[in-house]
């Protein structure tokens, strides 16, 4: 039985470590998403996220090699959010197993 607890220990540290690991990979990287809006036949991309309750919209004035890096970087925040929730469930159901 001590065995298969320092198990759960382990687990839990590892997954507090993995939360850790994402919380400050997602602080680093932009949010939000990106939408284009037509004016005078022309499409203009914007960034668009959350500042507390409101939303704001930001114009892009960046070349192609920028903007693909942005994409790159809300892709990897949004992969980063999923992952977080995955660990985040985990730790609730060990720490639904411990209070058994």
């Amino acid at each position: 039985m001590a065995v298969l607890k320092d198990m759960f220990k382990e687990e839990i540290e590892r997954l507090i470590k993995m939360e850790k690991f994402y919380k400050d990979k997602i602080s680093a990287l932009p949010k939000g998403s990106i939408i284009f809006k037509k004016r005078r036949n022309k499409k203009y991309p914007y960034l668009v996220y959350r500042d507390g309750s409101k939303v704001v919209t930001d114009y892009l004035r960046l070349d192609k090699n920028d903007f693909k890096k942005l994409q790159l970087e809300l892709s990897k925040r949004k992969k980063y959010l999923k992952l977080l929730k995955e660990i985040q469930k985990d730790l609730k159901s060990f720490g639904n197993t411990n209070n058994e």
